[in-house]
């Protein structure tokens, strides 16, 4: 009875005949370029790459080692050659720049541009921003904008004069004299032509009190309609004066932004843009005029205008190139391997100041997700899920194909929006998680959203079969691997121990291993 279920030792343990194998050395073999037994994965994940709509993301579970992020690196270049198109000839994947909003600055404009142009639009405000600031001055500080100011001004102090002077003499002739104080204008009877004395006041007799009262009564009357023509004659001189410097600004601005409108035409964003940094412009013209004594030639009523709290008075004009993809051909391949919240989604950056920090849009700083629109993000799932909020944020990302960039306690309702709060800006990102299977039926149990945002699934295997075929395929990779790394090639008789080895590693006699990880290490 014991001897039917005895096992002898020579088969405790497979052998592999080196005389079956059709080589004399590896050297002589071809080198594989196919992935040994995963010919299911590799129809998902081609099948995943090939389907481009929403949900339609890859979960790639498997034993470490199994050649899930070789696999993955390999299709994904072979993807992204397959549609790459020279640049010159193709506008994406698409730059993103953030601008400045002039309706409401906390919340910066998202504007996205031909690829590389989000560059060139920075270098022509710049140019912009410098062209103003040169002929500004020479416009302003010229002879004959100061003679056209000082002839207006000079005008409007001759008429006030005459206001002043015909007042006085008005009330002179009613016996009174005006005196003017920082508080204010006063008037002061006169006797025998000199300002009468309080105790002459107190002295008088009623009846002429009363006609003396009657008589300041009315000459305030003329005084407050003499205030109230001098404030018109004020506010007039103030508008021709500023339709003489809105006249210059707009001769200024109006070839440079119709060179840029133009330029831009194909891009409303930009040009609605451009269209309200003229008007900001004509507003604030004595930011291009240099020093104190171009601010006077704008004259009272622009030199006092309020500049906004800001270390560079020309910031409403800067670009912030958020995503640069000049240099990039064909979709973009982003492969994250620490997946913070901050590295993920982006960041608007904050500098220390005394007594707090500050910030503004040219301190917006993008994530992966954003570097990889329109193309593929890979993210590993045990990284992802170890960053506090990370996972919650890309579902959102994923299911609403937009990108908020906000502070992580903002996402999650434990504070109210705070600072800036940047456009959201569309997504269109195939994101490849590669994980192991235990992360995946705990998600896709746990989590609704979880199979609605990864619809597809390439499962490793870890095994396969000990036949003839796989068996040649293990001297094909051995070839490959030994010409890659340098390494010396095998006989017949080093591959059959290799082979060996891959059976043992998945303790089946009949199976080998796909975990070349591993393999690889008893190779080296």
């Amino acid at each position: 009875m014991t001897a039917q279920f005895r096992v002898p030792a020579e088969k405790l343990t497979w052998r592999c005949d080196p005389s079956l194998l059709p080589f004399a050395c590896t050297a002589d073999m071809t080198p594989l370029e196919d992935f040994i037994g995963q010919s299911r994965a590799i129809r998902a994940i081609e099948f995943g790459l090939g389907v481009n709509k929403p949900g339609f993301n890859i979960f790639v579970t498997g034993l470490t080692g199994t050649g899930k992020t070789s696999i993955i690196k390999a299709f994904l270049k072979k993807v992204t050659g397959e549609k790459r198109i020279p640049q010159e000839d193709s506008p994406f994947p698409e730059d993103w720049c953030y601008v400045y909003n002039f309706i409401d600055p906390d919340r910066p404009q998202a504007v996205n541009i031909r690829r590389g142009w989000g560059k060139v639009l920075k270098r022509d405000m710049e140019e912009l921003v410098q062209t103003l600031q040169r002929e500004a001055s020479k416009t302003f500080e010229s002879e004959e904008f100061a003679r056209q100011r000082q002839a207006m001004v000079e005008q409007a102090q001759k008429k006030q004069q005459e206001i002043m002077e015909r007042l006085m003499e008005e009330a002179r002739a009613s016996g009174f004299t005006l005196r003017f104080s920082p508080s204010g204008m006063a008037l002061i009877p006169l006797k025998e032509g000199r300002p009468m004395q309080e105790e002459d006041y107190l002295s008088l007799e009623p009846e002429k009190k009363k006609a003396l009262e009657d008589k300041r009564s009315e000459i305030e009357r003329q005084v407050e309609e003499a205030l109230r023509e001098g404030k018109r004659l004020e506010r007039q001189i103030a508008d021709r004066l500023q339709a003489l410097e809105q006249q210059a600004g707009e001769y200024l601005v109006r070839i440079p932004l119709a060179e840029l409108k133009e330029k831009y035409r194909d891009y409303p964003k930009v040009v609605h843009y451009l269209i309200a940094v003229r008007d900001h412009i004509l507003k604030n013209l004595n930011r291009f005029v240099k020093g104190a004594e171009g601010a006077q030639a704008l004259g009272p009523l622009v030199s006092l205008q309020p500049v906004e709290a800001s270390a560079d008075p020309f910031l409403p004009y800067r670009v912030n190139v958020f995503v640069d993809n000049s240099e990039t051909q064909g979709p973009a391949i982003i492969i994250e391997t620490n997946p913070t919240y901050h590295n993920l989604l982006g960041v608007v950056e904050k500098r220390p100041v005394l007594g707090g920090f500050i910030t503004d849009f040219t301190h917006i700083k993008a994530g992966s997700i954003s570097r990889a629109n329109g193309g593929y993000l890979v993210l590993y799932d045990r990284d992802v899920l170890s960053n506090p909020g990370v996972w919650e944020a890309l579902q959102r990302v994923i299911k609403n194909r937009e990108l908020r960039i906000e502070e992580p306690a903002t996402f999650f309702g434990w504070l109210p929006p705070q600072g800036l709060r940047p456009d959201p800006i569309p997504t269109d990102t195939k994101v490849i998680m590669i994980g192991d299977p235990l992360l995946y039926h705990t998600l896709s149990s746990f989590d609704p959203d979880f199979r609605e945002t990864f619809k597809v699934k390439a499962d490793f295997n870890f095994e396969i079969e000990r036949s003839n075929d796989n068996i040649v395929a293990y001297a094909c990779f051995i070839s490959a691997y030994c010409g890659r790394e340098g390494l010396r090639h095998f006989d017949p008789s080093g591959v059959a121990r290799v082979i060996e080895y891959g059976a043992r590693l998945v303790e089946d006699q009949e199976k080998l291993s796909t975990r070349f990880s591993d393999v690889v290490d008893l190779l080296i």
